[in-house]
């Protein structure tokens, strides 16, 4: 129910979304219900400004097509749109507000098109930028999901989840047992903030869908801020959807990759796996036959926090599929200034091919430029690496025993490593 006792309608909104963004009418009743099995205004909004036809109507100069256009505003269609941009409903004060605010449904429509929360999310397409060509592709129908629902509990929190039931990552998550990571994430912020984290600035890089985010969030309840980065769109909505439904306010999205500099590059998009997307700069060895590519913007981490307006950082999470030593080098200045804790995969297959990195050349340069590493002994506990021997065990260790991938600790003291519980 909303707060003015009305169902929330998803068939409605569904419906006005077709006449929003499509200037149409759904084809069938069938059609409005499959879309209103979202149960997620802003869900079936990112999928609907992100489709083919989407863009072809927009370049068009979005026409309206039926009687509906035609008619008066009201408060059917108000009711749908905020459900669609904010995920909740007006009260009925909001929509005489509204009623009073636009002249007819056709001027609402043009202000619902110009709203931020849809350009934000079309600022990647073509007809979201000032530039758009005058063609666009053929339309095409907006990807078909299905939505599951999972509760996840790490150490002692519980986490309510949404995923694709249909995707690698989500699956591996509901059916196997809880990561390892997360459990060594979680214990590793609860060591290095006995204080909850206060004031604390933490960036999670390769957000994904959100998992690693919450525990982050979770283990430094007390954090002042939390940067999620995740370039994948098909991700974006999902981890929107999950830092709401566990109450991360001081969550922040970010739809951008972490790179060593400014700019855009490209994304190879894992097509069964949506934790496997990668960086595909000039120099990568990923796989391109049958491989889906997405141009995506790159930041330096140093560069988003001073837009930002964040003066720190405390502690930084990568997990980016070979891409980690370009985004250290582009943090290089809030790591010397704030000596942050890294957490970071090490990833050997995806250094070699997404990063075209040698793995020992990586752990010697990540070695160099922190005073510790730390990798996680037979026991499971914290174990500083010292010498290049160490490193040596590290990396035969990693391919016999860890299947290739394993978490590493980057830092500049070890005053946690004692409240390791």
């Amino acid at each position: 129910m909303d707060r003015t006792g009305t169902q929330i309608s998803y068939v409605e909104a569904v419906r006005w979304a077709y006449r929003f963004l499509l200037g149409r009418e759904a084809e069938s009743e069938a059609v409005l219900a499959h879309w209103a099995s979202l149960q997620d205004g802003r869900l079936i909004l990112n999928y609907f400004v992100r489709s083919s036809e989407a863009e072809s109507h927009m370049m068009a100069g979005a026409p309206a097509y039926g009687t509906w256009a035609h008619s008066p505003l009201g408060a059917s269609a108000i009711r749908a749109a905020w459900l669609l941009r904010f995920n909740t409903t007006p009260t009925d004060t909001q929509i005489q507000a509204e009623l009073a605010a636009h002249a007819d449904l056709l001027s609402y429509r043009r202000a619902f098109l110009a709203a931020p929360e849809l350009r934000e999310l079309a600022e990647q397409l073509p007809w979201g930028r000032p530039e758009a060509p005058a063609t666009a592709p053929a339309p095409s129908a907006p990807p078909v999901i299905a939505l599951r629902d999972h509760t996840l509990t790490v150490l002692d929190r519980s986490f309510r989840l949404r995923g694709d039931g249909e995707e690698g990552y989500w699956n591996g998550l509901v059916a196997g047992p809880v990561d390892p990571s997360l459990e060594r994430l979680a214990r590793l912020l609860r060591a290095a903030f006995p204080d909850g984290g206060a004031g604390r600035v933490l960036a999670d890089a390769g957000a994904n869908i959100g998992v690693t985010s919450l525990v982050m969030g979770a283990a430094a309840p007390y954090h002042a801020e939390l940067l999620c980065f995740e370039p994948d769109e098909r991700n974006l909505p999902l981890l929107r959807h999950n830092l709401d439904a566990n109450d991360f306010p001081q969550a922040r999205v970010l739809d951008c990759a972490l790179a060593e500099r400014d700019g855009v590059a490209r994304l190879r998009c894992g097509t069964r796996n949506a934790a496997t997307s990668a960086l595909a700069e000039a120099h990568s060895r990923t796989q391109t036959a049958g491989a889906v590519f997405r141009q995506v913007p790159v930041r330096r981490l140093d560069s988003v926090l001073a837009e930002l307006g964040i003066e720190r950082l405390d502690f930084l999470k990568l997990d980016i599929e070979g891409g980690e030593t370009p985004a250290i080098l582009g943090a290089s200045e809030a790591l010397a200034r704030d000596r942050a804790i890294v957490f970071t995969e090490f990833n050997t297959w995806t250094q070699m091919t997404a990063g075209a990195r040698n793995p020992m050349e990586v752990l010697e340069e990540w070695h160099a430029a922190f005073r510790h590493l730390v990798a996680f002994g037979p026991d499971g506990r914290p174990l500083p690496i010292v010498d290049h021997d160490g490193l040596l065990w590290v990396l035969h260790t990693v391919l016999t025993e860890r299947n290739c991938v394993d978490d590493l600790i980057l830092c500049d003291d070890l005053d946690w490593l004692e409240r390791w519980e």
